[in-house]
């Protein structure tokens, strides 16, 4: 039995503007725009940080939702070229600090508990559809560190972690990975994925993300909470997604699994689910060669920025190829498939925190590496400390402070 009734899902999918010397558009500005489109289309046409935000509307099925995606996309790119603006579609730009994301909301749900049990069972799983959606690898000050800087760096906390919660303890909370919205929309928020710079991806991954939600809605365990290892795991796994996208390797119940298996086994769950959202799991051509190949849109971009080393020539040339919606579409036809990168380990555990730490450093920086829980980024200060490699100092007006030695 399933929690949704009916199944639907629709999608906040927030696009960058630029005017013609590739500098992003004001939020102000775009109110306009965003209305004219509202009023012409029947879509939630809303803004954002310097961005359009599409409404994808209630949909049941993937072509219901790529001929939504075609309608709103094709016409807001004809208004804008009215104004010699385009659409800048993806996760950050190389030259502003703002992020955009692909909302997934899947609904349809009216049960708070169970959609707060669901979300603690999707914990595990969401950095899978991190990895796949990565598509931020530049923005502001940092460049080719992660495929998704937007997911390391929580979208200036609009983005983070899921913590575990109980229903009957919780009060709503908003910004996670995953979260209920029943006080808005009826739906499970899944909020991880980067903006899409495809527009066949983006209808792709926002069915594929209901019919897995969907899915695992049929299999719904009361009183389901990961334990410390598992929660430990998942964070990694979120880590490892944001650094190497569909390259990543999983930790899983201490095993390594690539994440490229990893999704074609979630293909493979929820089969019957894709069919009651209109589709098979061969009609999500994109996606199955991005499994393939073990390739995300941020390679194409870190690619291109391969070969443009200068930071304003590799922006122009950016915002020239992500206004083309097929580009990822025909970059991934013609692209090599990639190995996998090496699973974290315990002393890239170690290396990543201990690269944060310069000469008093605030201990609760290290909480930014990796996200962490409290218990075990001490427990990586500890043995950070036992070899000898940083040194804490602790006082009653500075608190804990930490300095290499090495």
């Amino acid at each position: 039995m399933s929690i949704f009734d009916p199944k639907t899902f629709s999608a906040d999918w927030e696009i960058m503007v630029m005017d013609r010397l590739e500098r992003a558009v004001d939020t102000g500005k775009l109110m306009g725009f965003a209305g004219q489109l509202k009023r012409k289309l029947d879509l939630p046409v809303h803004v954002d940080w310097n961005s359009l935000e599409f409404g994808l509307g209630v949909n049941h099925s993937l072509d219901e939702v790529w001929t939504n995606i075609q309608l709103l996309t094709d016409n807001t790119t004809q208004l804008l070229a009215e104004y010699e603006l385009q659409l800048f579609p993806a996760g950050s730009t190389p030259m502003e600090p703002m992020f955009h994301s692909a909302h997934v909301h899947v609904g349809t749900i009216h049960d708070e508990a169970a959609a707060i049990q669901l979300e603690n069972q999707l914990f595990g799983v969401v950095p899978a559809f991190a990895a796949l959606a990565a598509n931020s690898p530049s923005v502001h000050r940092h460049r080719d560190e992660f495929k998704s800087h937007r997911v390391q760096f929580m979208a200036h906390g609009a983005t983070h972690p899921s913590s575990i919660r109980d229903p009957y303890t919780s009060q709503p909370e908003w910004g996670m990975d995953t979260c209920p919205k029943l006080y808005n929309l009826p739906t499970i928020e899944v909020r991880i994925g980067d903006c899409a710079s495809s527009r066949r991806f983006m209808a792709e991954y926002c069915c594929f993300v209901a019919a897995y939600v969907h899915c695992m809605a049929t299999k719904l365990q009361p009183g389901f909470k990961p334990n410390r290892q598992q929660y430990r795991e998942g964070l990694l796994n979120r880590w490892a997604a944001a650094k190497h996208g569909m390259q990543a390797t999983f930790i899983i119940d201490g095993h390594e699994r690539t994440v490229a298996d990893v999704l074609q086994q979630m293909l493979q769950e929820c089969e019957a689910q894709l069919a009651d959202l209109g589709a098979a799991v061969s009609d999500l051509g994109l996606i199955n060669a991005m499994i393939t190949k073990r390739t995300c849109q941020a390679d194409l971009f870190m690619e291109l920025g391969s070969r443009y080393p200068e930071l304003y020539q590799y922006n122009s040339v950016y915002s020239k190829i992500a206004r083309h919606w097929e580009a990822f579409d025909q970059y991934l036809d013609s692209a090599s498939p990639k190995e996998a990168a090496a699973a974290v380990t315990e002393d890239t555990v170690l290396e990543e925190h201990l690269a944060l730490v310069g000469e008093d450093t605030h201990f609760y920086r290290l909480r930014d590496v990796m996200h962490l829980s409290g218990p075990d980024t001490e427990e990586v200060i500890q043995r950070l400390i036992a070899n000898g490699m940083i040194d804490r100092v602790v006082t009653s007006s500075r608190g804990p402070r930490l300095s290499r030695t090495r």
